[in-house]
C-alpha cells in the first residue's frame, strides 16, 4: 500500500537560525521506502509550533500525496480545524483535476482542539505588484472595516528564486525591505527546501506550499495573507492559490486569506504608483538572468510596464531603461490565459486614450500568441463570455 508517514523532528539552531524540519518516509508499491526531509529556516528571535505540530508539514505533503494516492500518517499533532478543511480542499482538487488528484486517507496521532488564534497578520511577500498592493493597503487603512493589523512580510528563499541563488536573493531581499520599511512593516527571511522535494505543478501546489511556511508564525500573529493574483471577474480554476481554496488552508491556531480580490492588475499598479518606495522597488520579473532586478523585457515585464502606461506612468524608476515600441516586436505569449490578460489591457489602453501606434503594435503581439482554437477559439461564444467577464464593471 502507498503510504506517507511523517515524522516530525526536534528543533535545531542551523546557520544562525531556528531548523522545523519533518522525516518523510514514503512506502512505494513494492513496499521500498524512501527518505526525504522538509525543512524550514526561520528567524532566531520567533517563538515557534512545539515540535509535536505537524501542521506545517501535512500542508505540504498533501497535494503530493493525492498525486501518488498514498495515505497519510502523521506522528504528530494537527489542528482539529485543519483536518476538517483538509478534507474538503481534497474534494475540490478531486473536482478540478479529477484525473491528477485522489482522495486519500490522513490518520493523526493526535489531533489539537479548541485552539485560539493571536492578534495581527502577516503578508508573503517577494515584492511583486499583487504583495506590495496588499501590504500598501493594509499598512496604510485603505481597506476600512476589512484593514488587517499588518505586522510582517514574510519572504521566502526557495520559491521562485532557488536556495542555491544567495547572490539574486540578497538582492531582492534588500529591495523587499526598502519597500516594507517604508510602511514601518517587518521583514522575516524564511528558507525551505519544498519545492525541491516533489514532480508537481507549481501552480497548483503554490498556495499550500506558502500556508505550510506561513503557519508556523502562529505565535506571532494569527492570520496569514496570501495576495491574489486574477481579480474575482477572472478566475480559473485550477488555480493553487484561490479565494475557494485558500481559506481552507487555515488552521485553528492560524487562518489563511485570500487578498486584493476585488482589483484587477491595471487597478493595483495605479494604487501603487501612488507609494514612490512601492514603485521603486517593485520586483516583478522571474526570467531575467538576475533575481534581484527587472530585467524589463520579457513577457511579465512588458505587461507590467503596459500597466504602468494605461495608470499615466510610461517609465516607471523599477526598470532601468525606457519602454520603447521595439520590445514588443518578437513578443510572443505563451497561454490563452496571457492572451485574454493582454486583451484586456489593449481595451484599457483604448478607453485611456494611450497613443494608436502602442495600441497597434499591443494587437499585433496578441495576434502572435499562441492559438486558441482548444479553449477560446475566435468568434466563439466561450471567448466572448470570458472577455465580457473580464471587461465586467471597467
Amino acid at each position: 500500500m502507498l503510504k506517507i508517514d511523517l515524522f516530525p523532528q526536534v528543533l535545531k539552531i542551523e546557520d544562525s537560525a531556528q531548523k522545523r524540519s519533518c522525516l518523510i518516509q514514503q512506502t512505494t508499491v513494492n513496499d521500498t521506502i524512501i527518505e526525504k526531509e522538509l525543512w524550514f529556516l526561520y528567524p532566531t528571535e520567533l517563538s515557534l509550533p512545539e515540535d509535536h505540530n505537524c501542521d506545517s508539514y501535512l500542508l505540504a505533503v498533501l497535494l503530493p500525496a493525492m498525486q501518488m494516492k498514498a495515505n497519510i500518517i502523521v506522528h504528530g499533532s494537527v489542528s482539529s480545524e485543519l483536518l476538517a478543511n483538509l478534507t474538503e480542499l481534497q474534494h475540490v482538487w478531486k473536482k478540478w483535476c479529477p484525473e491528477q488528484f485522489f482522495l486519500v486517507d490522513i490518520e493523526v496521532e493526535r489531533v489539537r482542539e479548541k485552539e485560539g488564534r493571536v492578534e495581527g497578520s502577516i503578508l508573503a511577500f517577494s515584492g511583486g505588484a499583487d504583495a506590495q498592493f496588499s501590504a500598501y493597503r493594509h499598512a496604510t487603512g485603505k481597506v476600512r472595516y476589512g484593514t488587517q493589523l499588518l505586522k510582517a512580510g514574510i519572504f521566502i528563499h526557495g520559491f521562485d528564486i532557488s536556495i542555491s541563488d544567495k547572490k539574486g536573493f540578497s538582492g531582492a531581499q534588500c529591495l523587499a525591505n526598502h519597500a516594507l520599511k517604508d510602511l514601518q512593516l517587518s521583514l522575516f527571511i524564511v528558507r525551505t527546501n519544498i519545492r525541491e522535494l516533489w514532480d508537481i505543478n507549481w501552480e497548483n501546489y503554490f498556495g499550500s506550499a506558502l500556508a505550510s511556511v506561513l503557519c508556523a508564525f502562529s505565535k506571532y500573529a494569527g492570520t496569514g495573507l496570501i495576495a491574489s493574483g486574477p481579480s474575482y471577474n477572472e478566475l480559473f480554476t485550477p488555480m493553487g492559490d484561490h479565494p475557494m481554496l485558500d481559506p481552507m488552508l487555515s488552521s485553528g491556531e492560524f487562518k489563511i486569506m485570500h487578498d486584493g480580490c476585488g482589483f484587477d492588475r491595471s487597478e493595483k499598479i495605479k494604487i501603487i504608483s501612488r507609494w514612490s518606495s512601492g514603485v521603486s522597488n517593485l520586483r516583478v520579473c522571474w526570467e531575467g538572468a538576475e533575481s534581484n532586478r527587472n530585467c524589463g523585457r520579457c513577457e511579465k515585464c512588458v505587461r507590467t510596464r503596459l500597466n504602468f502606461l494605461v495608470a499615466g506612468i510610461s517609465d516607471p524608476v523599477c526598470f532601468s531603461s525606457p519602454l520603447n515600441k521595439e520590445i514588443l516586436k518578437n513578443m510572443r505569449l505563451s497561454s490563452s490565459f496571457i492572451v485574454l490578460e493582454w486583451e484586456r489591457i489593449c481595451d484599457e489602453m483604448i478607453a485611456v486614450g494611450i497613443d494608436d501606434k502602442w495600441v497597434e503594435q499591443v494587437q499585433k503581439v496578441i495576434k502572435r500568441g499562441p492559438p486558441l482554437a482548444f479553449l477560446f477559439p475566435e468568434g466563439s461564444g466561450r471567448r466572448m463570455w470570458v472577455k465580457k467577464m473580464l471587461m465586467r464593471n471597467k
